[in-house]
C-alpha cells in the first residue's frame, strides 16, 4: 500500500530567491503529508542552473518536479509505516537454565 497516495498533501510555502533579472536562482519549498493522525513537512532547498523564468512563471507542478516529490511520496511512506509499526518488545528470561542445554 502507499500510503503517499491516501495522505492529504499540502503547500506550506514556496520561497524563491531571484537574481537581478528578477528570475529564480533558487527555491524553498516545504509541502506536508497527512495521513490518520500521522503529519510530515519536507523542506527542501533547490538551486536553479540555468536561472530564467520569474517566480510567477513555474507551476506547482513544476516545483514538485523539481523538489522531487516521487522521493518524498517514498519518504513519506517509510516513515508512515514506521509510525504505525508497533515497536519490537524484547525480553530478558532471568529464569531461563543454561544447564538445561545438550553439551
Amino acid at each position: 500500500m502507499a500510503h503517499a497516495d491516501d495522505a492529504t498533501k499540502a503547500w506550506v510555502s514556496a520561497t524563491p530567491k531571484k537574481n537581478a533579472d528578477g528570475n529564480v536562482i533558487e527555491w524553498n519549498c516545504k509541502y506536508t503529508y497527512t495521513l490518520n493522525d500521522y503529519s510530515h513537512t519536507f523542506d527542501k532547498t533547490e538551486k536553479i542552473e540555468t536561472p530564467s523564468k520569474a517566480p510567477d512563471a513555474y507551476t506547482k507542478a513544476e516545483l514538485l518536479t523539481l523538489m522531487d516529490k516521487d522521493h518524498w511520496d517514498d519518504m513519506f511512506n517509510k516513515k508512515y509505516t514506521a509510525n504505525i509499526t508497533p515497536p519490537v518488545v524484547e525480553t530478558t528470561d532471568t529464569a531461563f537454565d543454561v544447564n538445561t542445554l545438550n553439551d
